[in-house]
């Protein structure tokens, strides 16, 4: 499924910054594609497209078994795209290379990735893990030396560590293309690029019509299981500020939290406490909100989290289980696999049910 589209990309966002060497660069500035279709019939909202850790805008483009991947879907029903790859990753340049300071860069290893994402199934680290049969390469497959998996390992590229500096990056490129877009856009992002579509829309509430969050990082205030627990995100869902009311200066102590058990396991998650009242992110009030969860994922585990997170701040949010939408199988990179299509439907026709109203 091709559609006849025009191609432009553009830089946003960034500074100057001076090197050691006492010379200027530019800093955290981010690359972006956009693509049109030809036919002008594009729907009233654009799409931003968020990647998430380790990966760049490819994910969007062509999966890697050859087949049109949702960029390709997207654009077959009418939407303007526009695909980042965020700052300090693939095509947006590092400011300094990551020799210079090795600690603070990671690369996903292909062990990982089998196991979270492509091959789940062979590992079994969570309750749904067996239910992933949707690698393209079919079930079983998914790891070191299928073609597929190899051809998506190709792809991932190395990140860095330092969360916050990243996500205020993001924030101020983001918002910075969403200003150049002009209008009203939705927002969509994928697992660790979710803090992405909380921080711009916190700076830039106006411009934002809606947002997808695809099995967004979380949970609230703390790492999944699979990243080893222990807290993260002090601000809920991000580790750079965001506005609440009453306002956070130290979110460590004003944002209260209370534990709330696991529906499929014993680890132990967090939610803002009942008493004092729940703090509310007052910049997402106005917005419409999706978090979707495959069956299979790790995100299967926790998502409700994330979404009762969100509630509790006042935000306006839906939660799509694809397994009770009929699209079942799904891991983690759901746009990459067998069915992407099918999981694309379902955000679609979530999209245009708010884009019409």
């Amino acid at each position: 499924m091709e559609t006849a589209h025009t191609r432009r990309t553009f830089y946003v966002g960034g500074r100057y910054a001076t090197n050691k060497a006492g010379h200027h660069v530019i800093k955290d500035q981010m690359y972006v594609e956009r693509l049109t279709p030809v036919d002008g019939s594009t729907k009233p909202y654009p799409i931003i497209l968020i990647h998430g850790f380790g990966q760049t805008g490819t994910n969007w483009l062509t999966k890697p078994d050859g087949q049109p991947g949702w960029a390709s879907y997207f654009l077959s029903h009418g939407y303007d795209l526009h695909i980042l790859d965020t700052p300090s990753r693939g095509r947006s340049p590092w400011t300094l290379p990551p020799h210079v300071n090795p600690s603070s860069w990671v690369q996903i290893n292909a062990e990982v990735i089998q196991e979270r994402f492509t091959a789940s199934e062979n590992y079994d680290r969570w309750p749904t893990a067996k239910a992933h049969t949707q690698w393209p390469s079919g079930y079983g497959k998914g790891v070191m030396g299928d073609p597929v998996f190899d051809a998506y390992f190709a792809s991932t590229v190395p990140c860095s560590s330092d969360s916050l500096a990243q996500q205020l990056a993001v924030q101020e490129a983001g918002a910075a293309l969403v200003e150049k877009v002009g209008k009203q856009v939705i927002l969509m992002g994928h697992s660790n690029g979710a803090p992405a579509l909380w921080l711009i829309a916190d700076k830039r509430p106006d411009l934002i019509k809606a947002i997808v969050a695809l099995e967004p990082a979380g949970p609230a205030f703390t790492d999944s299981f699979v990243f080893g627990g222990g807290s993260a995100r002090p601000w809920g869902l991000t580790d750079a500020p965001m506005t609440y009311a009453p306002a956070v200066t130290d979110p460590t102590k004003e944002l209260v939290k209370k534990e709330v058990p696991g529906r499929y396991s014993s680890d132990t998650y967090y939610l803002q406490a009942d008493e004092p009242l729940p703090r509310q992110l007052v910049n997402l009030k106005g917005i419409k909100v999706v978090c979707v969860t495959t069956e299979a994922s790790y995100h299967s585990m926790y998502d409700w989290v994330t979404v009762e997170f969100l509630r509790q701040a006042g935000v306006d949010v839906e939660w799509l289980d694809l397994k009770e939408k009929g699209v079942r199988g799904n891991g983690h990179m759901m746009m990459i696999e067998k069915n992407s299509d099918e999981v694309a439907e379902v955000v679609r026709g979530w999209i245009e049910t708010v884009g019409s109203a």
